[in-house]
């Protein structure tokens, strides 16, 4: 797991301001949730992973339940937009989410973009130029890096999740995909393509930090400050190092 040290910023301390038209008590906040390992495990009767957990823990310390909905990542985010969806995680920062989300200041984890590619094949992907050489697979509306996000030149496959791009990858379909450890790395490893796919030596060194957000047409859009607050103390009490080491 990445460091998110140098990710945490000090929070002051932050009044709880609420919106005239709900309290406490009343209703559920509509959590988002994509099957994306170990972040989100959705592909069976209880939902588990990174993501899961400490929303369990934020809903405890907040005193609100959550309306746990899974969705895959795209439609999260269009829900997120039109206020369907209440809170998302696994975000990263970005001037066209910001316009329609509203982000915890704290980050409650970090990903490091890799590539990979078939095995034996790890010469092709030396340099970010070879990837205009190769189709790229990607998971729709994620952001990875600059110039890869913007780069028109890329040839770009896209899918609705990244568990797709293995078999895609194996099959000859696409000559490499775009993840981010650890879940890359946890899909190769439990889906049975360790002996067959392996990271490409390109490594943009991007480490990306992944945070909670609301939506901006949720009721529920004040409490952003309240949960930034509370992730910045699970950081300090060590719940989010216990959480993180459970899926390693």
């Amino acid at each position: 797991m990445v460091s998110l040290k140098q990710h945490l910023l000090p929070l002051a301390l932050f009044g709880l301001v609420f919106t005239s038209n709900f309290t406490l008590a009343d209703d559920k906040i509509r959590y988002g949730i994509s099957h994306w390992p170990p972040y989100g495990l959705t592909e069976q009767t209880q939902i588990t992973g990174i993501d899961y957990d400490v929303s369990q823990e934020i809903s405890k310390r907040l005193g609100i339940e959550l309306d746990y909905r899974v969705c895959p990542f795209k439609r999260c985010l269009q829900e997120m937009e039109n206020g369907q969806l209440d809170l998302l995680a696994g975000i990263a920062r970005n001037p066209e989410r910001e316009k329609y989300m509203a982000y915890t200041e704290t980050p409650y984890s970090a990903v490091a973009v890799v590539f990979y590619v078939r095995k034996g094949e790890a010469s092709r992907l030396a340099t970010y130029e070879d990837l205009y050489e190769m189709r790229v697979g990607y998971v729709s509306k994620s952001h990875y890096f600059e110039p890869f996000n913007s780069d028109a030149k890329v040839p770009k496959v896209d899918v609705d999740k990244e568990r797709r791009l293995l078999p895609m990858l194996h099959s000859g379909r696409i000559d490499t995909y775009v993840g981010t450890d650890p879940n890359a790395s946890y899909e190769v490893l439990t889906m049975g393509y360790k002996d067959k796919l392996e990271k490409a030596p390109f490594n943009p060194k991007k480490e990306v930090p992944i945070h909670f957000a609301t939506s901006r047409k949720s009721k529920y859009v004040a409490l952003v400050s309240r949960i930034s607050e509370i992730i910045f103390d699970m950081h300090e009490d060590g719940t989010i190092r216990e959480i993180h080491a459970k899926y390693n």
